[in-house]
């Protein structure tokens, strides 16, 4: 059953996505790209977080990575743009993995706070140096030319049949003997290790996974935008979203992180066509995590799953 599921996502998946690139217009386009993008950032936030157990403040050093390394190396050779869109979240993924055999040495509280430097430090060295773009960021001219054709088509294709992707992958990862051991490994990392799980090359595992996936996240919006600068991709808020809509949704499931991207997007864009200013939203989103917490503090998805059960009394994942 759960195979057929699987490939029935899949197919619906692709369908969806090819048939939305045709059917909507450029400007609509663009949000729903935003959308994927923010729904693949929090699946991974979500998976590093609330399935793996590392809470990290630094994840927006992945994206903006990707964005950077894509721009950088698409605009200095002449291989083309959408062979550095697969190759770009892989560098970022080797990237990760010394990096986080440095970090792993923080625990807890400062293992987050040690990744929220990483992505300061990164977004200094970005603005500091010409050649990496500057304070003026860098403007997308593959191979050099300016681009010829809008992407956002291929783009939205490519974000939202990737979403499904990722969706189908994690439900396999996480029925799978090492999905398994990954969460047991989040509810106690000594009883996991007792078992013989290799915590830490878990950890590892998670922390690339998750780098990639931000990374590609970042590749895709950046091309959208055309342009990248480092004070916007690795900013902070790229991180609040992640936290926002995995938490409020509910961590450590996949569903969770849906119901938060829908809510923020709807609640941001209702209030920017009411003519709100840009980030005044932000105050309705904090009060509704607060609300939301203090009623329901597994988060929006459990509270949904917990009544449907005891309506019905059947489980819904």
């Amino acid at each position: 059953m759960d195979r057929h599921m699987n490939l029935i996502l899949l197919a619906g998946g692709f369908a969806a996505a090819l048939a939305g690139a045709f059917v909507f217009e450029p400007g609509m386009l663009f949000l729903l790209t935003e959308v994927m993008v923010v729904l693949i950032l929090a699946q991974m936030w979500n998976l590093l977080a609330g399935f793996g157990g590392q809470v990290s403040l630094g994840q927006q050093a992945f994206f903006g990575l990707g964005g950077y390394l894509l721009f950088l190396g698409a605009n200095s050779t002449q291989i083309p743009l959408w062979v550095w869109l697969g190759v770009t979240p892989l560098i970022v993924g080797l990237l990760a993995v010394p990096l986080g055999l440095v970090v792993f040495h923080l625990k807890n509280a400062y293992f987050a706070v040690g990744m929220w430097v990483v992505a300061e430090i990164l977004a200094a060295v970005f603005m500091r140096f010409d050649f990496l773009g500057g304070s003026a960021g860098i403007v997308l001219r593959p191979g050099g030319a300016s681009m010829t054709m809008n992407p956002e088509r291929l783009v939205f294709f490519i974000a939202a049949f990737g979403f499904v992707a990722i969706i189908v992958a994690l439900r396999l990862f996480l029925k799978s003997t090492t999905g398994l051991a990954l969460l047991g490994m989040r509810d106690s990392p000594d009883a996991a290790s007792a078992c013989g799980v290799d915590v830490r090359r878990m950890h590892l595992m998670v922390f690339v996974i998750a780098a990639m996936g931000c990374a590609a996240g970042g590749s895709l919006y950046y091309i959208t935008t055309l342009y990248i600068s480092a004070a916007d991709a690795f900013q902070m808020n790229w991180l609040i979203v992640m936290m926002f809509v995995s938490i409020i949704g509910g961590l450590g499931t996949l569903t969770g992180p849906i119901i938060g991207t829908l809510l923020f997007i709807m609640i941001r864009e209702a209030m920017t066509s009411a003519g709100f200013s840009g980030g005044t939203y932000w105050i309705v989103m904090g009060a509704l995590a607060v609300v939301v917490l203090l009623l329901a503090p597994r988060g929006l998805w459990p509270l949904i799953r917990d009544f449907h059960f005891r309506k019905t009394g059947r489980v819904t994942r």
